[in-house]
């Protein structure tokens, strides 16, 4: 499909069988159904960016990316 570039989660959608998002694997039981969600949220211009999964990867790395973040260290305690 051209679309591919829409969402930035959406891996594989070339095949009839299964399209791949980076937070699912979908398998659809006819081709309409395929094309009302791959063109209504995935290859959609605007409507990608409302999507469940994409907004649930978006949090995802957003908790991803503030854990990795180095904390600040503590001061040394001054001894008496």
């Amino acid at each position: 499909m051209a679309f591919t570039g829409m969402c930035p989660y959406l891996k594989d959608a070339r095949s009839m069988d299964r399209t791949i998002c980076e937070c699912a694997k979908f398998t659809f039981p006819d081709r309409l159904a395929r094309r009302e969600i791959l063109y209504g949220f995935c290859g959609h211009p605007s409507a990608w960016k409302r999507c469940p999964l994409k907004l649930a990867m978006d949090h995802h790395y957003d908790r991803k990316y503030s854990m990795d973040r180095e904390k600040p260290k503590a001061a040394p305690r001054a001894t008496v």
